[in-house]
């Protein structure tokens, strides 16, 4: 088994698996996105095998030399470099953080959102709460193969009944017998349309932001809040649906320069805007709306990020058993279970960081000609319990490292205000990572460059000492036991 693990073959076919592994992922990661290459390749246990593997080798074939001699110290170094490397990277792979943040301009946050996915419920009228790591793309539930979730603390059971890796969603209004303003509007620009529903006691749909513009839906219960709403602030390009005390349906529009107006909404009328030519349509109106919502599976798209999932859940438990409802992916919802409500989510779980960051600038810069960023950059306030506030500057090729953490520049969305968003790192493995590169150098610089360069020094003063002692003979003939025949007397002579 020794001799096996130590072999060359073994580190030929060893490397070369890594390497072709990698290679596969790169392009992997392009068609797919990260999250996807961390799920599919990198944080998988046939990967963390292959890395186990090339350590097994080259702790063998290094111990195959034992006992060291003084001229293994260069082939020693490296080898224990390269496990430290190794070892580093592990744990990097598998207890490192790998997250977004993602924050306004003049915005304040302490927490990150993962790069995972997982399923919440929190019950009603109770402290109990589930988090469950799930990931359905490599292993989904179906009819017939639920899977089961058991609320830490209580008799309660979250059950995923079926997956779609990406669904198609098809959303409508009803009148109802609830009381439930909404309205459907139509956004018109010379290059694209935006329609969407605005729900004014809903806090997910009251309000929608695409860019260029943004939009919100509020019931007032006097003439002056009503007032207040319309007059949304200058600055921004955007619209105050506000619904009267009287029932009446009015709307304040602002824009980044120059004065806004107030109107009288009338179903089927454009209304004009002074935002690059859109015009703003509303053609559907709702006093007691319900959502239809049906959700088929499609065929999802390479990236991963464009990809939409869905998972079907109920709740059941001794308070009885909720109706299944599809959740989209980042979505949470209410549902009735027992005396009370309980919320359902199936979105990314989030962690606290031990500061906290504030946007205090962005800015991005276009090439000329064209709305294409080259560039953008963020300027932050970083508020530290132990080490005190301090500024700081992240840009796309600077990130910010401080405490262990990583903050990378890594998108921007248009809006007012500004909005940057960060992708946040720990690797836990990193000090061992770079003491491994460290020794890996030594260890190279002694076998390539110390090591001949001390056997030249030690040959040339063998050869020094080989010399020295040739003349010493010369000189003293009485060192050398063996006589020369030109000095040797005849026997003659000493008879």
């Amino acid at each position: 088994m020794f001799s096996a693990l130590a072999s060359l073959g073994l580190a030929v076919t060893t490397m070369l698996t890594l390497g072709g592994t990698c290679a596969y992922a790169t392009f992997y990661e392009m068609s797919h996105g990260t999250e996807a290459v961390q799920r599919e390749i990198y944080k998988t246990w046939w990967f963390a095998l292959i890395l186990v593997t090339l350590g097994c080798n080259i702790f063998c074939a290094m111990m195959k030399r034992y006992p060291f001699k003084r001229h293994h110290a260069g082939f020693v170094m490296a080898h224990i470099g390269i496990l430290t490397l190794l070892a580093g990277s592990l744990i990097s792979l598998h207890y490192g953080l790998d997250s977004n943040m993602a924050l306004f301009e003049g915005e304040s946050t302490d927490r990150v959102t993962l790069l995972e996915r997982s399923l919440q419920v929190a019950l009603p009228d109770s402290a109990a709460h589930g988090h469950f790591p799930v990931a359905f793309e490599k292993s989904a539930p179906a009819p017939g193969k639920e899977r089961r979730y058991a609320v830490p603390g209580t008799q309660v059971t979250l059950v995923a009944e079926d997956f779609y890796p990406h669904a198609a969603v098809t959303e409508s209004f009803t009148e109802g017998t609830t009381a439930n303003p909404a309205l459907h509007f139509v956004l018109k620009a010379p290059f694209a349309t935006q329609e969407a529903w605005l729900v004014a006691q809903d806090e997910a749909r009251s309000h929608v932001d695409f860019g260029p513009a943004s939009l919100g839906y509020h019931v007032a219960a006097s003439d002056a809040e009503a007032t207040s709403l319309l007059a949304h602030g200058p600055g921004q390009n955007h619209v105050s649906f506000v619904r009267g005390p009287d029932g009446s349906l009015r709307y304040g529009l602002t824009q980044k320069s120059g004065p806004g107006s107030n109107g009288v909404v009338k179903v089927g009328e454009p209304i004009q805007t002074p935002w690059m030519g859109m015009t703003l349509l509303v053609d559907q109106v709702l006093e007691h709306a319900t959502l239809a919502r049906t959700v088929t599976s499609a065929k999802p798209p390479e990236k991963d990020e464009r990809r939409m999932p869905a998972v079907k859940l109920h709740l059941e438990g001794p308070g009885g058993r909720t109706p299944s409802e599809w959740l989209l992916w980042t979505e949470a919802r209410s549902v009735r279970f027992g005396n009370g409500s309980a919320t359902v989510a199936y979105r990314s779980p989030e962690m606290q960081v031990p500061f906290k960051v504030t946007l205090l600038k962005f800015n991005s810069d276009k090439y000329p000609g064209s709305n294409m960023a080259a560039t953008f950059e963020s300027w932050v306030r970083v508020e530290d319990p132990e080490r005190g506030v301090s500024e700081h500057h992240i840009s796309m090729n600077h990130p910010l490292h401080y405490r262990g953490y990583i903050f990378f520049q890594a998108s921007f969305v248009e809006g007012e205000p500004m909005m940057s968003i960060f992708s946040v790192a720990r690797a836990p493995g990193l000090p061992l990572v770079y003491a491994g590169v460290t020794l890996i150098g030594l260890g190279v610089a002694w076998m390539f460059y110390l090591k001949p360069y001390l056997a030249r020094r030690q040959a040339a003063r063998a050869l020094a000492a080989h010399r020295l002692r040739e003349k010493s003979h010369e000189a003293d003939p009485r060192t050398d036991t063996a006589v020369p025949a030109s000095r040797a007397e005849p026997a003659s002579s000493r008879a």
